[in-house]
């Protein structure tokens, strides 16, 4: 497993984990932790030991949000380097056909909060909190998928204003799916990967797929692919076997009743 400078990571029982890793910066991103990030996403993509990613920092802070050092660039080409690690980091989560677990803490702004909603979950400690105060610097941040999760209205007050609310609040409005109880935040993220990764790769991808596509598909699309995606898992050696035991067990089940 390769050794990254800005970020930590680690596989077990089929689930990873990136740890943004720059305390000193309250894991503010630069072009070096994008970079990173995507490299180790894309590791685990055909990886079939893999079936979940939890995307994490540590129970302080997530991320304070982007590394303003990292505008100060010296050269056109390193802004363009920027510009390329920025888009495939976003992208690669975007496109992730695994899905991915954003377990955040304290300080999760702007980019920060970005990449937590390009995951697919969000799990918060009670001490979160979201916000994209970019905006009052004149950038801009990310209006979709944000306005799939949270909805226009709430994406709007969020978007114009940079104000930031806590986990609670982020909670009512549909922004995170999770508060953790204290100090559990990696167990309640891991728990919940467990789980994805016990259903098995096969199943987890096409699941993480067809969520990903269906809402854009109308209704009779959208039904025929779910049923090609049915049809298919069948082929699976490991799904065959899973309903085998299940047979076999409401059988031995039933006969233990009928006794």
């Amino acid at each position: 497993m390769p050794k990254y400078s800005t970020l930590r990571t680690a596989v077990d029982n089929g689930v990873a984990t990136i740890y943004l890793d720059r305390p000193e910066k309250r894991n503010a991103l630069s072009t070096e932790l994008f970079e990173e990030m995507t490299d180790a996403l894309r590791s685990w993509r055909t990886d079939d030991s893999v079936a979940a990613v939890v995307v994490t920092g540590n129970e302080k802070f997530f991320s304070a949000g982007l590394d303003l050092e990292t505008m100060n660039w010296a050269t056109e080409a390193d802004r363009l380097r920027w510009y390329d690690a920025t888009y495939y980091g976003y992208l690669e989560l975007l496109e992730y056909p695994k899905p991915t677990i954003a377990a955040v803490a304290g300080p999760t702004f702007g980019g920060g909060c970005d990449i937590a909603v390009f995951c697919d979950i969000r799990i918060a400690s009670p001490d979160a909190k979201f916000g994209f105060p970019q905006v009052r610097f004149g950038l801009t941040p990310f209006v979709d998928p944000l306005m799939r999760i949270i909805g226009e209205s709430q994406a709007k007050l969020l978007v114009l204003t940079g104000r930031r609310i806590d986990a609670q609040e982020a909670l009512r409005i549909g922004l995170i799916d999770e508060i953790s109880p204290e100090g559990q935040l990696l167990d309640a993220a891991r728990k919940m990967a467990d789980e994805i990764a016990s259903t098995g790769v096969g199943t987890v991808v096409r699941c993480t797929e067809m969520l990903r596509r269906s809402s854009a598909m109308d209704p009779m699309a959208a039904y025929v692919y779910g049923h090609v995606q049915y049809r298919d898992v069948h082929w699976n050696t490991a799904v065959k076997e899973r309903v085998d035991a299940a047979r076999e067990a409401v059988s031995a089940r039933a006969s233990k009743e009928d006794a």
